[in-house]
């Protein structure tokens, strides 16, 4: 079992920025969003440990992020795909803007809303089928994964929140709120007990002061994206 484990979210796409579902749609990496990941590995290759082992959610955006990430830390092995990471499915409403949303299917997305993101979109999926698929990939890996390895998984907002929750033993709710920023990076640890805990959760220093970086996501909270 390893005892680090680096989470990444992706770096932004235009869909993040104009508050688009992304869900399992593909929409690449925007040129602010290969320069925000290009940043976070000039930071991690800073870091005295060894080169992490890198796996991604197979979806372009977050392959894109592993690949810029891999390549300048001459990380362990290959890059890694593992489809329990993709996005969590937001069935009809992928590639709607919040506003289109509330026009054209204003009721269930009020009660999505109101529910914390709870309800699934509709032909979507629910928080608690994907922390249950998100729950069983990381076990896997860290199973997998030897005493010396650091384990960095580039994923999405909310699939990474659903990874913290299982790991900390919190029920879903309670992480729904938790910030995710694009290209941000938090860093779980095991203790002494053998328990995991948050070193740090959303850290975008490597971000902050950059022309056109440090800015917020369009309309949206809680955002399934």
């Amino acid at each position: 079992m390893i005892c680090r484990l680096l989470l990444v979210r992706h770096g932004v796409t235009t869909w993040n920025r104009e508050g688009r579902f992304q869900g399992r749609l593909d929409p690449p990496l925007d040129p602010l969003g290969e320069l925000e990941a290009a940043y976070l590995a000039e930071r991690l290759a800073a870091d005295p440990s060894p080169p992490p082992r890198i796996v991604s959610s197979p979806l372009q955006r977050a392959v894109s992020t592993a690949r810029i990430l891999h390549d300048r830390l001459g990380a362990a092995g290959e890059l890694e795909l593992d489809a329990g990471l993709v996005e969590i499915g937001a069935g009809e409403w992928e590639g709607s803007t919040h506003a289109e949303l509330q026009a054209r299917d204003g009721q269930r997305y009020a009660a999505w809303r109101d529910s914390g993101g709870e309800l699934e979109p509709p032909g979507g999926e629910s928080l608690e089928t994907a922390r249950a698929r998100v729950g069983g990939a990381v076990d896997a890996l860290l199973e997998s994964a030897s005493s010396r390895d650091v384990l960095l998984l580039v994923s999405h907002g909310g699939i990474l929140r659903l990874a913290a929750g299982h790991l900390l033993g919190l029920p879903t709710a309670s992480v729904w709120d938790w910030e995710v920023h694009n290209a941000s990076l938090s860093t779980l640890a095991l203790d002494a007990t053998g328990d995991w805990r948050v070193v740090a959760w959303n850290d975008v220093g490597h971000l902050q002061g950059r022309p056109d970086l440090d800015r917020d996501e369009a309309d949206g909270q809680p955002l399934i994206l």
